[in-house]
């Protein structure tokens, strides 16, 4: 069904896209054009260190993923072409075997604005704990826990820049669903979830159009941005979620988001709040905190990053992620090294229950092609009455090696 869906939404775009870039192209013939290809393939193993909670669990997963991407660009780079490709094979869960389009747009830039039509992947965000502001893009659930990783959204993206800040503004004709893992897959809810049971809140389905606007700009050592989304949520909503047959879809919602970064000496400052209404639920939500940094300790070219931030969610336990009121924090070391080694460790407190969520994240380059990764999740003492709760015993750690060609 993936594939049929990604079928779908790149038909309704084709036309559109490559009409124009193939009357483009023959336009530029004399002009220089110049191209880059490049691939990434991922050796992972997940191993989790508790039996699962349900029935068919497994844990231990071996998967193996791929990555090309080509880019294109002629008129002095005035115009361009992306393809971003990815596709996952894993041991047990077959809804973590999955291909997606990260990204197949066109762009066009002109003087002070520019144009993109295709599919992209648009980030938001300044804290380190939660993103709360970054909402273009669907989440890819089976491959990271963190939310992190995106699926390509389909889109029309026009930006104009001034002097007085930045304004993008997108129409999205078409709303993706999330996927969530298999029977046999872990970090999934006690029913198995399929993309294509949970439904729109709309007559118009997945086609009920998105459209956003956003606004950014800099006053001396401070970054803001402002934003409103309205369209098809990206983020399912659970009802009677502890009921037999619990109430989950995407409802229509009008969010508006700030999000704020300012660097006094060696403190960096970073705030994201959000509003969200829809009809069955309104909400606030706001992450905020700082990163003080211990630059090149003892000469060594060690930086050290220590980093606190404070969630808060009036949806209090109904909140998707659990980060209702809770405290991030971590600790980030950078080597500066050539093999650019990195460390990040973190912890997640709960202040009303005794939930804890313990991460690590770390990378190093091996040579010039090659690159190693650790992840690891650690739940600890959580509360019955939060999601988290459905993941108890799903702490893991996850080996990655990476080949660039």
């Amino acid at each position: 069904m993936e594939i049929i869906e990604n079928l779908r939404v790149w038909q309704f775009l084709a036309m559109a896209l490559f009409s124009d870039i193939n009357d483009t192209i023959a336009q530029e013939k004399s002009n220089q054009m110049n191209q880059d290809f490049s691939t990434e393939i991922q050796f992972d193993y997940r191993y989790f260190l508790n039996k699962g909670l349900y029935e068919g669990q497994k844990s231990h997963f071996l998967s193996i993923s791929i990555q090309p991407e080509y880019e294109l660009d002629w008129e002095d780079g005035n115009q361009n072409l992306k393809v971003t490709l990815f596709g996952r094979w894993d041991q047990h869960d077959q809804n973590r075997t999955h291909f997606d389009i990260r990204e197949l747009y066109y762009q066009k830039v002109k003087g002070d604005w520019e144009l993109s039509i295709g599919a992209k992947k648009i980030f938001w965000g300044v804290t380190e704990s939660n993103h709360l502001v970054d909402i273009i893009n669907q989440t890819d659930q089976v491959e990271s826990f963190d939310g992190e990783q995106k699926l390509g959204q389909p889109m029309v993206h026009f930006s104009i820049f001034k002097n007085f800040g930045t304004f993008d503004l997108f129409y999205m004709p078409y709303a993706r669903k999330r996927q969530f893992p298999a029977e046999n897959g872990r970090l999934r809810f006690p029913v198995v979830i399929e993309r294509d049971d949970l439904p729109v809140d709309s007559d118009l389905k997945q086609w009920y159009p998105s459209f956003a606007a956003r606004w950014s700009h800099y006053f001396g050592p401070m970054d803001i941005g402002v934003s409103n989304f309205y369209g098809v949520g990206r983020e399912p909503l659970f009802l009677d979620i502890a009921s037999e047959n619990p109430q989950i879809f995407y409802p229509i919602i009008n969010q508006t988001g700030v999000e704020l970064q300012a660097i006094t000496g060696v403190f960096l400052w970073k705030v994201e709040g959000i509003y969200r209404y829809a009809e069955q639920q309104d909400f606030v939500a706001l992450t905020a905190g700082f990163e003080y940094t211990f630059g090149n300790i003892a000469s060594t070219g060690l930086d050290i990053g220590i980093i606190s931030e404070y969630l808060y969610d009036s949806r209090d336990e109904l909140a998707l992620s659990s980060l209702d009121n809770d405290i991030f924090v971590g600790s980030r070391f950078a080597l500066n090294d050539a093999q650019s080694t990195a460390l990040l460790i973190g912890a997640i407190f709960d202040l009303e229950h005794s939930t804890r969520l313990y991460s690590i994240e770390g990378s190093r380059r091996l040579g010039n092609s090659w690159k190693v990764e650790l992840e690891g999740r650690f739940f600890q003492n959580i509360s019955e009455r939060e999601f988290l709760y459905f993941f108890r015993e799903d702490s893991f750690l996850q080996f990655r090696l990476a080949k660039f060609f």
